[in-house]
């Protein structure tokens, strides 16, 4: 029996010194797993603010590229462009660079001579102050991250119109179309309208089809994200066609941001020079 006792009372030690090395062991763990949180947490935080600023540079883009194709002046091109960019991301800086735009090398040349492109860059940098701040990694001495995000979009020359009214719309928008609806004449003082969905991407172009094809288009309504209009079940920001044959833009709430949309109505009065596509605009890089 006292030997039993004196075995039994010499294990406890090693107990202790087992549980002295778990503590240790987790307490290593918990900072691993805590630095993996903090990557975790900035890295989305990272991806999303770099989500918006490729949203706002795609708008200011559009938007530029847009106000080209109505012939405006320069300086009401880089105030159109930046304009939306800070509307998508107040955050952000927003530089507007005029250019034309190559297809073949897809290369931006920075250019103010009849340029048909349009250059956005939105940065959130230290060296500008608006960096990006971090979270969980300033633990590790991380305070902040810069983060750009670069679009480029074509613009067109409007030529002679070819018809009095127009058969087709070429419709953009920043965010991914929902649905579009076409106000349609019947030609005998009544409208008609068709819609087109489900729809995927941020372009394309519309016209009537079957009992409504060779209508003319005299509106569209375009739906892109949650916003809707009112106008008729799921319909979008209302576009009509001002007879001129140049691209109308507006500005829609999508999804907690806001999405540039144009429509160009009669895409025959649309001329490119050598931007390279046959849409009156639309984002290439």
């Amino acid at each position: 029996m006292k030997t039993a006792v004196r075995n039994r009372h010499a294990v406890r030690p090693r107990r202790m010194r087992r549980r002295g090395a778990m503590v240790a062991l987790v307490a290593t763990m918990m900072v691993v797993i805590v630095g993996m949180v903090a990557f975790a947490v900035d890295i989305g935080w990272i991806v999303t603010s770099r989500t918006q600023l490729q949203s706002a540079a795609d708008a200011a883009a559009l938007a530029g590229a847009s106000t080209l194709v109505e012939d405006m002046s320069l300086t009401a091109t880089v105030a159109e462009a930046e304009h939306y960019g800070q509307i998508n991301a107040p955050q952000a800086h927003i530089s507007v660079t005029m250019g034309t735009w190559d297809p073949v090398s897809k290369v931006f040349t920075a250019n103010n001579n009849q340029p048909h492109a349009v250059q956005v860059t939105a940065e959130r940098t230290a060296a500008l102050g608006n960096a990006a701040p971090a979270f969980f990694s300033r633990i590790f001495g991380k305070e902040q991250f810069d983060i750009r995000a670069e679009s480029v979009a074509v613009g067109a020359v409007r030529v002679a119109q070819t018809l009095p009214y127009s058969l087709s719309v070429y419709v953009t928008s920043t965010k991914d179309l929902s649905n579009v609806v076409l106000k349609l004449d019947n030609g005998d003082g009544t409208f008609s309208h068709q819609k087109f969905e489900p729809l995927s991407g941020y372009s394309g172009t519309f016209s009537g089809k079957n009992e409504h094809h060779g209508k003319p288009v005299r509106g569209v309504w375009i739906k892109s994200g949650s916003y809707t209009s009112g106008d008729g079940p799921g319909y979008g920001e209302h576009i009509a066609d001002d007879g001129k044959g140049v691209t109308i833009h507006g500005l829609i709430a999508a999804r907690g941001s806001y999405a540039h949309v144009t429509a160009t109505f009669e895409a025959k009065g649309i001329a490119f020079t050598d931007a390279g596509s046959d849409s009156p605009v639309r984002l290439v890089k």
